[in-house]
């Protein structure tokens, strides 16, 4: 879903998303899952002028974020390494208020 996703988007528009097809690699990788071949040529074809790496919050578990904070720390540094591993400028963007994290990434698109 996310790859047909992403291939309708045009790259001249600004489209913020908040997990990219990099994200499934990462978590492929934390289940220790075989990546899947959709997935693995998806991740040659992708471009991204830009990644934001956000800081963690505190944790708060919900219906979708069973994870601990080991969890949480562990899944978020797979997807660093993930992105690193790519040709994309990464911006980290640190803990701040959410009017500030969105000042932030507009200052640094």
């Amino acid at each position: 879903m996310q790859i047909e996703l992403e291939k309708q988007l045009s790259p001249d528009d600004i489209v913020f998303l908040d997990r990219a097809i990099p994200d499934a690699l990462a978590y492929y990788r934390y289940l220790n899952i075989i990546v899947d071949p959709k997935l693995a040529e998806a991740m040659h074809s992708i471009a991204y002028k830009k990644v934001f790496i956000l800081d963690c919050l505190p944790l708060v578990q919900d219906y979708a974020r069973r994870e601990d904070e080991t969890a949480q720390k562990k899944i978020h540094a797979i997807i660093t390494n993930v992105y690193k591993s790519l040709p994309f400028p990464i911006i980290h963007v640190p803990l701040l208020l959410p009017h500030e994290r969105v000042d932030f990434i507009l200052k640094n698109l």
